[in-house]
C-alpha cells in the first residue's frame, strides 16, 4: 500500500479546502510512516496516537468544509455531515477495539483509512465543487 499522493484529481478548487487537504494527506503519510515503519505487526501505541492526530484534523477540517458548505447553501450538506460522522466512528472503533484488547493489523487500519480518505475527497467532495461550479 503506498502512501497518498496530491495530485489535481483532489482539488476542488477552494484553496483553503486544498491545503487543508493537503495538509490531512501529510497526516496520513506520517501516520503511516509510524505505523509501517515500526516492528509491530499489530497497533501499537505509535499508532494509536497517529490515528489520534488524523482525528483532531479531520474534526477541524469537517468543520471547515461543512460551514463552506452551508455558506454556499449545498443541498447535499446534511448527507455530506453523516459521511464526515461515519469516518469518525470508524476511527472512534479502532480506538476503542485498541483499549479493550481487540487489535487489528496496521496495514488494515491504513487501508480503511486511505480508502475512505481518497473516495471522499475525489468523489463526494467533487460534488459540492461542481455545484458551486453551477451557481
Amino acid at each position: 500500500m503506498p502512501k497518498i499522493i496530491w495530485s489535481d484529481a483532489f482539488s476542488v478548487e477552494n484553496e483553503d479546502i486544498n491545503n487543508q487537504h493537503r495538509r490531512w494527506i501529510e497526516i496520513f503519510n506520517d501516520a503511516y510512516d509510524k505505523m509501517m515503519g515500526n516492528d509491530y505487526s499489530l497497533l501499537s501505541r505509535i499508532g494509536v496516537d497517529a490515528l489520534k492526530q488524523m482525528r483532531d484534523y479531520a474534526n477541524m477540517h469537517f468543520g471547515f468544509e461543512e460551514q463552506y458548505m452551508a455558506d454556499i447553501r449545498y443541498p447535499a450538506l446534511e448527507e455530506h455531515r453523516r459521511q464526515h460522522k461515519f469516518f469518525e466512528l470508524q476511527l472512534d472503533r479502532i480506538d476503542k477495539d485498541f483499549e479493550n484488547g481487540i487489535t487489528k493489523l496496521n496495514s488494515e487500519i491504513m487501508k480503511i483509512i486511505e480508502n475512505w480518505l481518497v473516495e471522499h475527497i475525489q468523489r463526494e467532495d467533487q460534488k459540492y465543487n461542481a455545484f458551486i461550479k453551477r451557481c
